[in-house]
């Protein structure tokens, strides 16, 4: 019985894809990344919701640092990730983080 229920657990956490899985202060606290822009004085804009129509907040250089939170699909098609910025939190397009 307890294999069973073992294997069942293993099937279902395969067959969660990655984009619904998240990372938040529950789970580690998220992990540290980058904005990596294909400009060296890029910005990326930190989005009060993940989409591109969304409220700007600030724009975050490229280069610097921040804290990923979570990340989910877009409605527009885009992965967005809920990053912390200074003492600002907010939506980055994931395309733009790069891992440390």
């Amino acid at each position: 019985m307890l294999k069973a229920l073992i294997a069942s657990a293993l099937i279902l956490t395969a067959a969660v894809p990655a984009i619904a899985q998240q990372v938040g202060p529950g789970v580690g606290g998220g992990y540290e990344a980058y904005v990596c822009t294909n400009d060296v004085g890029g910005r990326l804009s930190l989005r009060s919701g993940p989409g591109q129509g969304n409220r700007v907040l600030t724009q975050i250089p490229a280069g610097n640092g921040i804290r990923v939170l979570e990340s989910t699909q877009g409605r527009d098609g885009f992965t967005w990730m809920k990053v912390s910025y200074g003492r600002r939190v907010g939506w980055v397009r994931s395309d733009f983080v790069c891992v440390n």
